[in-house]
């Protein structure tokens, strides 16, 4: 599957040799360009295949609310995850009202972006790689799993002896099995041991984020395994 093409735009260097250090650690995209204004943002969008642009919207040049309308006119087929400040709610209102995918109110943890980008390649491969006629369940179980990939931090606040750092781990690992997994095979993989796997995946399903189903032996008791809900 050919990588996802993303554009960095944002005036501050460092914040864009950040972006593109967090960039190289999720797999599936690959860095295309850079654009330190809104100028330079349109000439790049005009020259190449851009699938996902990583814009401050309060880029000089660009426009705000206005500029991001703009480009999702001029280019329907590239999407827009918003890095910038929280504190004018009519301007995080405008961009979710104007099709952006995402926003990350900046200072962002790794783990808040890793989950907007993973959340978006779901989106993105489930739209783009469709050929046959969408079934009502088929698209709800895409949209759900966009949304549900989005929330790395658990619904619930984590209970004491559940670490966040560790839950989001399993979390991620989960978003990456195509299969259920147990939680002897979690614990191998994450290098930590069967019990507190089995507590932070038991965590993940009191918050109706993990299904359990049972894979039943010959001899012995049945495994219980885990996988993200749909």
């Amino acid at each position: 599957m050919p990588s996802l093409a993303v554009l960095i735009a944002d005036e501050d260097p460092m914040l864009r040799a950040l972006y593109a250090d967090y960039l190289k650690s999720v797999p599936g995209y690959a860095l295309a360009a850079e654009a330190d204004s809104g100028g330079a943002l349109d000439s790049v969008l005009r020259a190449q295949v851009i699938d996902l642009v990583l814009l401050d919207i309060f880029l000089k040049g660009f426009g705000q609310v206005e500029g991001l309308r703009r480009t999702r006119a001029l280019y329907p087929r590239v999407d827009l995850i918003v890095l910038s400040e929280g504190k004018d709610p009519d301007v995080v209102r405008g961009a979710l009202c104007q099709g952006a995918f995402d926003y990350l109110i900046k200072p962002f943890t790794f783990q808040r972006f890793k989950a907007a980008l993973e959340a978006y390649r779901i989106y993105n491969l489930g739209l783009t790689q469709r050929k046959a006629a969408w079934q009502q369940e088929e698209l709800d179980c895409l949209v759900r799993s966009s949304m549900r990939a989005r929330t790395v931090c658990p619904v619930l606040v984590p209970p004491k002896g559940v670490q966040v750092k560790l839950l989001n781990d399993v979390m991620s690992l989960l978003h990456t099995l195509d299969k259920p997994v147990s939680a002897a095979d979690l614990g191998n993989k994450l290098k930590i041991s069967r019990p507190t796997a089995r507590r932070y995946l038991e965590h993940l399903v009191d918050s109706g984020v993990v299904e359990v189903e049972y894979a039943f032996r010959r001899v012995g008791r049945p495994v219980k395994l885990y996988r993200l809900k749909i």
